[in-house]
């Protein structure tokens, strides 16, 4: 074997062995600036916008960390939550957002499913306490997000 093939070899076996976490890979203080950064950007009239919970998970399949958000909408009586997902591409998000229903109560993501555990009003429940468990499923199907029955 040559010299530069052994040395190739030797290149990729070393590669194999130590694998090098992505250039650009995403802790929970990149995620953090992210998400402040968006929401600094909400224009929420007589409301402000407030992160409630994260995932980083590689939701689109393509190696890089995403970012799942849930956040909250209040404002001076009420609130509201809403998803955003901020899938990378490289030198920037693309960022999808939607409105969610219910009170959140916990986010997982499972490959390219985003599972949101949720409480609803309930036909006897103050408006303050829901009660009734119910589950909100999101898929990214390559092209956009859907929700999933």
């Amino acid at each position: 074997m040559s010299s530069p093939r052994m040395t190739s070899c030797i290149i990729a076996l070393i590669a194999c062995l130590f694998p090098m976490p992505a250039a650009h890979a995403l802790d929970d203080q990149g995620a953090q600036a992210v998400i402040n950064k968006f929401l600094g950007s909400q224009k929420l009239d007589g409301a402000s916008a407030s992160p409630d919970r994260h995932v980083i998970a590689d939701l689109d399949g393509d190696g890089r960390p995403d970012i799942v958000l849930i956040w909250a909408v209040l404002g001076p009586t009420s609130g509201y939550y809403k998803m955003s997902v901020f899938l990378d591409q490289g030198r920037n998000y693309r960022t999808l957002t939607t409105n969610l229903s219910g009170d959140v109560q916990k986010l997982t993501v499972n490959g390219r499913t985003i599972v949101i555990d949720v409480l609803n009003l309930g036909p006897n429940d103050p408006r303050c306490c829901p009660s009734v468990k119910a589950q909100q499923r999101f898929q990214w199907t390559g092209q956009k997000l859907v929700a999933v029955k």
